[in-house]
């Protein structure tokens, strides 16, 4: 059935007005309702993911604020000279201080690389316990991270998996 616009003029002129000012309400209504559904619930949509996405940000941001504060708060709280034990490898050092923070689970593999740096490999680690273990690493023995790169695991949340090098 094809219909072109003289015919729809003249089925619209043979309505009664009643009829009429149905039609056109009924059209007003879907083309508005067209138009929410095309411009306006997308905006709203993309309004409450943004203001999602930001929440978790601040969450993040405050969060390593407090971590922040709490490594500046354990290197006040240092000696001046580090705790490090005379003879002990910086290989022992790792070794021990993961198996006291309980990391040691998540270490995969440990390379070193000369006497003074080694290449620690992590997988399912704890994000909070990593931060700690790298504090207690840097405060108590003087190993400092030379280079990290973490990456968040997509199925645990708080888990990550890591490759960090430390030197002594």
């Amino acid at each position: 059935m094809k219909l072109n616009k003289n015919d729809l003029l003249q089925r619209l002129q043979e309505l009664s007005p009643r009829e009429r000012v149905l039609s056109v309400a009924t059209l007003v209504i879907i083309v508005f309702y067209a138009l929410y559904l095309l411009i306006v619930a997308p905006i709203a949509t993309d309004k409450v993911l943004l203001a999602q996405k930001i929440k978790a940000q601040q969450q993040a941001f405050q969060y390593l604020k407090k971590i922040s504060a709490d490594v500046t708060e354990l290197r006040k709280n240092q000696q001046s000279s580090p705790l490090k034990q005379e003879g002990q490898s910086l290989m022992s050092v790792v070794d021990v201080s993961s198996v006291e923070l309980q990391i040691k689970p998540a270490i995969k593999r440990v390379i070193p690389e000369g006497v003074d740096n080694v290449t620690v490999w992590l997988e399912n680690a704890n994000f909070d316990q990593l931060s700690v273990w790298l504090a207690v690493l840097e405060t108590k023995h003087g190993i400092t991270v030379s280079q990290i790169s973490i990456t968040r695991e997509p199925v645990n949340k708080g888990q990550v998996s890591a490759k960090i090098v430390l030197s002594n």
